[in-house]
């Protein structure tokens, strides 16, 4: 039975398949179609060990989410972990998350949209308006597939993700005879250039850690969560290394779309120019469907979760679940108008698509280290506090040197406290 709205409590609705097909949407977005390119031009014809290292040392930290998931399931996801090991800090970093939300689906947003209005010819050179307006497009359409609950969104997310994984398939299989001509000798070889495409292909195996907050709504958490980590990592390194050898064996390590559209390259060299561009553009648009729906899925249920806690204003109705939907309308409307908001910042020009995506990377990857720590303050055992040890090893050896930037989560985590701070003081004698 869906939840009444005086609860708060969201239907265990998502089976392992549904939390499978969230992961591969979270997961596989936009970085798939350029990033084997970038990998490629920077570690040459060694360029797939930089994929299969980095799902190795990716491995320590999807261990501890799926722990924590199967543990905790929550719809706060890492600000829950992170309120379990220390209860005082998880408004701030609830508050950190909302704010990184803000700006990184609203710069996956963009992206999609861009290659959409581009692809079809509906964006003059260097306009944003257009951009912008198919981005917003894409926010209300995936604001209404969650608005209409989890059932809706989630058929929706598994029909998707189901067509776009045997599509990637089908295009790495019809590679595969061309996987012999592969000069793996080509280019810069050596450890420095491997180490350099690890640390460009790292940030494509992030995202399992928004799944945390769908694991409220997960049939049996303790057994799927977990599960679905582990086939949605092996289905990603599948596709990930299949689409690295797809781009070295039909793109020439000098040719200028490794660095702006390798797997357009690709696409043209299996099906045609004729066909490459809309078949690039419905794959393009498939992808950023999924992730969004599934991102926007997940921070809807942290801004509920924030909520139900009583750090946003209870007169809105974020922490309210709708009966009919058992999805949580307040929050799923708030996420969506903040996300085309910050879309329309970015089509006025006030806002760049390189601030969204890297200080969203910066946080998301503030809140790795956090959730990680997280896991060794909670765990008792050593040889778990020393796994989480090397988890946190792996994250400062990708560890970017930031400068202002830092000033955003500062002022996010800050934010709870000082309301709270506000809301304690005493009223002025006489009022």
């Amino acid at each position: 039975m869906p939840s009444s709205p005086a609860t708060g409590e969201l239907t265990r609705s998502i089976g392992l398949f549904g939390a499978v097909a969230l992961a591969l949407g979270i997961v596989v977005g936009a970085g798939m179609l350029a990033l084997p390119g970038l990998v490629y031009r920077e570690t040459g014809g060694l360029a797939v060990l930089a994929w299969l290292a980095d799902a190795v040392l990716v491995l320590p930290l999807l261990v501890i989410f799926a722990a924590l998931g199967r543990k905790f399931p929550s719809a706060g996801g890492v600000a829950g972990f992170v309120g379990q090991a220390f209860p005082a800090l998880k408004p701030g970093v609830a508050f950190v998350l909302m704010g990184t939300f803000s700006l990184g689906l609203s710069g996956i947003a963009v992206t999609g949209a861009s290659y959409i209005a581009n692809g079809f010819g509906l964006a003059p050179e260097g306009a944003r308006g257009p951009i912008a307006a198919v981005a917003c497009a894409s926010l209300l359409l995936v604001g209404g597939l969650a608005w209409a609950g989890a059932r809706a969104a989630g058929a929706v997310q598994n029909a998707v993700v189901t067509v776009l994984v045997v599509f990637l398939a089908l295009v790495i299989a019809a590679s595969v005879p061309a996987w012999q001509g592969i000069d793996f000798t080509a280019g810069d070889t050596g450890p420095a250039a491997i180490w350099s495409g690890m640390a460009l292909a790292f940030f494509a195996y992030t995202g399992w850690e928004l799944l945390a907050f769908t694991a409220e709504e997960m049939k049996n958490p303790k057994r799927d969560f977990p599960l679905a980590v582990a086939i949605s990592l092996v289905l990603v390194v599948a596709l990930y290394a299949g689409a690295a050898l797809a781009v070295q064996a039909l793109v020439p390590l000098d040719d200028p779309r490794l660095a702006t559209a390798p797997f357009l390259a690709v696409i043209k060299a299996i099906f045609g120019a004729g066909l490459a561009v809309w078949v690039l553009a419905l794959a393009v648009g498939g992808i950023i469907l999924a992730n969004l729906n599934a991102a926007i899925w997940a921070a809807s249920r942290l801004v509920f979760d924030t909520a139900r806690d009583g750090q946003l204003p209870r007169g809105l109705g974020l922490a309210r679940v709708h009966g009919a939907s058992a999805a949580p309308r307040g929050a799923i409307a708030a996420v969506a108008l903040v996300l085309i908001a910050v879309s329309l910042a970015w089509g006025q020009g006030w806002l760049d698509l390189d601030d969204l995506l890297g200080i969203a990377g910066q946080n998301f990857f503030l809140l790795y280290v956090a959730s990680v720590v997280a896991y060794v303050k909670i765990e008792k055992r050593a040889s778990r506090r020393l796994f989480g040890a090397v988890a946190i090893a792996v994250c400062l050896v990708f560890a970017g040197v930031w400068g202002w930037t830092l000033i955003y989560p500062a002022v996010l985590f800050a934010i709870p406290y000082l309301f709270g701070a506000l809301a304690r003081r005493p009223a002025p004698a006489g009022e």
